[in-house]
């Protein structure tokens, strides 16, 4: 019920469903003035949401500051979503999605000797509730073993569809396998404030280790900024999930 809940909540907060109620709104009602008033309301807030300029504010200010910090832990929580596009049978060639910045941190990470497990965390769901499969995690998991990473260094939770479940099964299977309750966080930077949060309310110790940096290096304004443009807008929609995604989550005690 939370997972249609929250989902439902998310699609009608995002900017285009709330300026096509406003339109539609618009058109319908009696009132010039009003219908005006909200016309350019809403033309301002697309303006807004899809400026360049804005959107790379609110991304420095949201994404979390990778750390410099060298530090050795015993198990890496990645966090799934994105990271593959498509798994197909018979040949199960991987592609990798908009996220998968995030399983190749994991492999440098493993690599690199920073890491000596990594749990894969998140399975596929839909609106209905049910869960579809697990390919991204066994995705994910042919990636990592195929680039070098032993397959008895990885453990799969493809139970998990949401962060909050993301969180309780890999606390549980860092206390069962691993008696620790600590661990690294791989995730996209813009999900770590929702997903550290999650963590942290389960007891786990969280170093986050973030990936898939959506935000530019700040300097000169180029005119094309001034105007909008769709990669923007798609940023914002990604931020603005997540605040909205923060915000139910704290209400509901999950942080």
């Amino acid at each position: 019920m939370f997972y249609i809940l929250s989902k439902t909540i998310d699609v009608l907060l995002m900017p285009l469903t709330m300026a096509c109620i406003a339109f539609l709104y618009a058109i319908l009602t009696k009132n010039r003035a009003r219908s005006r008033k909200v016309l350019i309301g809403a033309l301002v807030g697309l303006y807004l949401v899809s400026s360049p300029i804005l959107v790379n504010k609110l991304l420095i200010w949201w994404e979390p500051r990778a750390s410099n910090e060298e530090k050795k832990y015993e198990v890496a929580a990645l966090l799934t979503g994105g990271i593959i596009k498509r798994y197909h049978q018979p040949t199960k060639h991987v592609w990798f999605g908009k996220s998968g910045d995030r399983a190749l941190q994991a492999f440098e990470l493993y690599k690199r000797g920073k890491i000596k497990k990594i749990i894969i965390s998140g399975g596929e769901g839909s609106l209905r509730g049910g869960r579809i499969n697990n390919s991204e995690n066994n995705g994910i998991r042919q990636y990592l073993i195929e680039s070098g990473v032993a397959a008895a260094d990885i453990v799969q939770d493809s139970l998990a569809l949401n962060t909050r479940q993301n969180a309780v099964n890999t606390a549980k299977i860092l206390r069962t396998q691993f008696n620790t309750d600590k661990c690294m966080l791989i995730t996209s930077s813009f999900h770590l404030p929702r997903a550290e949060g999650c963590f942290k309310k389960e007891g786990i110790t969280v170093f986050a280790c973030p990936a898939h940096y959506l935000q530019e290096d700040g300097g000169a304004i180029w005119f094309d900024k001034l105007f909008p443009s769709e990669e923007a807008l798609a940023y914002f929609y990604l931020v603005w999930h997540e605040m909205i995604g923060y915000v139910v989550y704290k209400l509901v005690g999950y942080i």
